[in-house]
């Protein structure tokens, strides 16, 4: 399988049967059949049965896949299953029925017609403002011909119609396609594309989903979307210089209403803070220094309505592991927000260290008790996961769930703002990634101290607006569309 076997895979994360917790994907590779995992609601996991397909997608060996993802793609109210294929597998494309049944809908997708070897990560978003989600896709080691760039399928747009999926692949004609694979000192040339894990975010404020690219050797990308169908590589030299990009997550460290952008990587991990739209690297912040980074994620762990950050580590080099390799038993990362964006590392006191080779990340609340969980997937062993089930008790939360209209029941896009008399925090919710993981739907909001909130706001993508104007602690809200 090459070197993708080192890392691929991951989970996607969503109530797949419509019973109001969260449910899992996860893929494992050629050494075991895939896992549709559905949740009771209390945190405990029964695998499904009930559909074959998505075992072994193609019959046969197990199909090489990696970085799946739940979204409504064909606009029916119910999540589909996006996994990408790997080492010229094909990716596979599942629609779902809303009670956990999934039909392979790959043919004449589109996606039946990819040409990229590896697809590592996927993420959803509606960058054109037309009210369905399209997709951003991730190609580690996917060569091209450098004198002609040409289309990447890095952005698909969703043309689906009918009840019936179709994504067209518009990366060269949005500019993406002829900004990737050449780092800013240009020691990498255009002939492959390096890119670990992509991510929508409205950087600029402006309105429309801008798109995040972390990548391998200095080629992390910035692209600022024109509002057109096109976007600008806004890269910044100065400031985006994580050297070996893998793992990532978007959210708002220091309170400001802006989405920062954390990036893993080997040693030189990146907390970039938006300052008005320019991403401005934040050194001060503690976490550059977090060894072979992988999986990695933003959450509030202890509540204090201020967000956290985990990130998983380790590798083995395809030749082997050596007693002298510093990564192959390398610790687990858990980075605690003191309130002024100033981090330290909490991960033994938090008994959530870990030596194991890490590699796709969840950090969602899967018992619903209002505290965020950590799912990591081990590379290299078929039942190869550890959960983390959050332990705290002494602060309180809210959580928040979109019902959205039927083209998207999530509300993927939307923006939530909690008004606290501590504080004002902001959160997105997103199909994103984590690396080769998807991020959560629901959020839980830390309160700290705080019994009460004094207003959830929740901006649509659709610019409408719901404003929920008291909640208490402890509360499950579910914010239904306005429209």
């Amino acid at each position: 399988m090459g070197m993708p076997s080192l890392f691929a895979g991951g989970a996607a994360v969503g109530d797949v049967d419509a019973d109001g917790d969260l449910d899992l994907f996860i893929v494992r590779g050629d050494t075991a059949p895939n896992l549709l995992m559905l949740n009771d609601g209390s945190g405990r996991f029964t695998r499904s049965t009930a559909n074959p397909g998505l075992d072994s997608p193609g019959g046969g060996a197990n199909v090489k896949l990696s970085g799946p993802v739940f979204a409504d793609m064909d606009g029916d109210g119910d999540l589909d299953l996006f996994v990408g294929g790997l080492n010229g597998e094909g990716s596979r494309l599942f629609a779902g029925d809303g009670v956990g049944g999934f039909t392979d809908v790959t043919a004449g997708s589109g996606f039946d017609s990819m040409t990229s070897d590896n697809t590592i990560s996927s993420s959803f978003g509606d960058y054109d403002g037309d009210g369905d989600l399209d997709l951003a896709m991730a190609h580690w080691g996917t060569a091209r011909l450098a004198s002609a760039p040409g289309e990447t399928e890095t952005l698909w747009r969703n043309d689906s119609a009918g009840g019936v999926i179709r994504f067209t692949a518009v990366s060269a004609a949005a500019g993406i396609s002829a900004e990737l694979g050449l780092n800013v000192d240009g020691k990498i040339g255009r002939d492959r594309d390096y890119s670990f894990a992509p991510n929508f975010a409205d950087i600029d404020d402006d309105g429309d989903l801008d798109l995040l690219i972390v990548a391998d050797f200095n080629s992390s990308r910035v692209f600022r979307n024109n509002g057109d169908g096109t976007f600008t590589n806004m890269t910044d030299p100065t400031q985006i210089t994580d050297t070996n990009g893998m793992g990532t997550d978007i959210g708002d460290f220091d309170n400001d209403g802006r989405p920062d952008w954390f990036v893993s990587s080997i040693n030189s991990n990146r907390l970039y803070r938006n300052m008005s739209g320019s991403l401005i690297d934040t050194p001060s912040a503690g976490v550059d220094t977090g060894s072979w980074g992988w999986g990695s994620c933003f959450a509030d762990f202890d509540l204090d309505g201020h967000l956290d950050i985990y990130q998983t580590n380790g590798w083995i080099s395809d030749t082997g592991a050596s007693p002298q390799e510093p990564y192959t038993a390398d610790r687990s990362r858990l980075w605690m927000n003191d309130g002024s964006q100033i981090f330290s590392d909490a991960a033994s006191a938090s008994n959530i260290v870990d030596t194991v080779q890490g590699r796709a990340v969840i950090c969602a609340d899967f018992d619903d008790d209002l505290d965020t969980d950590i799912l990591l997937l081990v590379n290299g062993s078929p039942d190869g996961a550890i959960y983390w089930d959050n332990q705290i008790t002494s602060r309180r939360a809210i959580s928040v769930r979109l019902n959205g209209p039927p083209s998207n029941r999530t509300g993927i896009g939307a923006r939530l703002t909690i008004e606290t008399a501590g504080t004002t925090q902001t959160r997105w919710v997103r199909a994103g990634t984590t690396f080769t993981a998807q991020t959560a739907p629901t959020h839980v909001i830390g309160m700290g101290d705080d019994a009460q909130i004094g207003r959830l706001i929740v901006d649509w993508p659709d610019g409408r607006q719901s404003v929920i104007t008291s909640a208490s602690a402890g509360a499950r809200i579910v914010v239904d569309h306005p429209g």
